[in-house]
């Protein structure tokens, strides 16, 4: 016991040995993290990388009609602004805007004025004119008039007939008349109102038939056809059927597309001009297969596709759209 107290007593008077003892402990103990440290990146590295796993589904190929895909909007079969041909003031208004009109219908009426004393007046005068001019003519034959006053004579019969006619176009022009059966889209002049000749008097819009207007690339425009069917979807309401009419034999030079005309039946005027529309235009039969849109890639050039796996290798695969529905692609 006494060795020990001493052994103690010593080790107090002399700290340093104290520190320098747990000074070498630190330095071995972190010596061997260090070591440890170095072990692990080695067993690492003996690790494989594990090989990603993907999902392969067959799916078999079926026969479709290829079809192209346009977009317009529905517009009347032919449109037109009825204008005012004589001065004056509306006497009547017949027509109600939004109703539909048969050729030759009466839209409005232009107060006549002295129209018809004016014809009077020069249907009398045409009688006179023409007993001058017989008498001229006979004088002329006898040998007491020369040519001059033949001529004159027959001058001023031909400016009455003249007068009578235009009198007769201005009376006619008083009644406006619907030029198509259509519908009275617009109207732009009351009862009353004054108008001048060029004045708008009111719009129709002829609906049968109902006409859809797109335009297609110069890839398509070859596999088109005047009288080829073409199925269109208007926006909120069901589909319909149309027949192509007119395809442009000259592309547009901005876009460098070709405009086609879609026609379709509407005899009850129940669809209208200007809504938006979807043409499907069936094609040749071919085979493909349908997958969701989800499955789509692109390769480093922005080429679009699919990728599939042949020989436990994926690879990607351009692809052709055949057409697009709600639930899927055609491919």
């Amino acid at each position: 016991m006494k060795e020990i107290s001493n052994g103690r007593r010593w080790l107090a008077e002399r700290p340093y040995i104290i520190a320098a003892a747990i000074t070498v402990m630190l330095i071995l103990w972190m010596a061997s993290g260090i070591m440890q440290a170095q072990e692990i990146p080695e067993k690492n590295a003996k690790q494989q990388v594990p090989v990603p796993k993907v999902k392969v589904e067959t799916i078999l190929a079926e026969t479709v009609s290829d079809v192209v895909e346009l977009y317009g909007r529905t517009e009347p079969d032919r449109i037109t602004t009825l204008k005012a041909e004589i001065p004056g003031k509306i006497a009547q208004v017949l027509a109600k805007r939004g109703s539909s009109v048969k050729k030759g219908q009466i839209i409005a009426k232009i107060a006549i004025k002295d129209l018809h004393s004016q014809l009077k007046r020069s249907q009398a005068l045409l009688e006179q004119r023409k007993m001058e001019y017989e008498g001229a003519k006979k004088l002329n034959a006898d040998g007491y008039q020369g040519k001059v006053q033949l001529t004159s004579a027959l001058a001023d019969l031909e400016a009455v007939k003249a007068e009578i006619k235009r009198l007769e176009i201005d009376i006619a022009n008083t009644v406006i008349r619907a030029p198509f059966d259509g519908i009275l889209n617009t109207r732009y002049v009351e009862e009353g109102d004054y108008v001048a000749p060029g004045d708008n008097i009111a719009m129709m819009a002829d609906l049968q038939p109902l006409v859809v207007r797109a335009h297609v690339t110069e890839k398509q425009i070859s596999a088109l056809r005047v009288g080829q069917q073409a199925e269109i979807r208007l926006l909120n309401t069901e589909s319909t059927q149309g027949t192509i009419r007119y395809i442009a034999s000259v592309a547009d030079d901005a876009t460098n597309t070709f405009k086609i005309e879609v026609a379709i039946e509407n005899s009850d005027n129940k669809l209208k001009a200007g809504i938006s529309s979807e043409v499907q235009i069936a094609l040749a039969q071919v085979d493909a297969i349908k997958i969701s849109p989800a499955l789509l890639a692109l390769d480093e050039a922005g080429n679009i596709g699919v990728k599939t796996v042949q020989e436990n290798k994926v690879q990607f695969n351009a692809i052709d759209l055949v057409k697009s529905e709600s639930d899927g692609i055609w491919l």
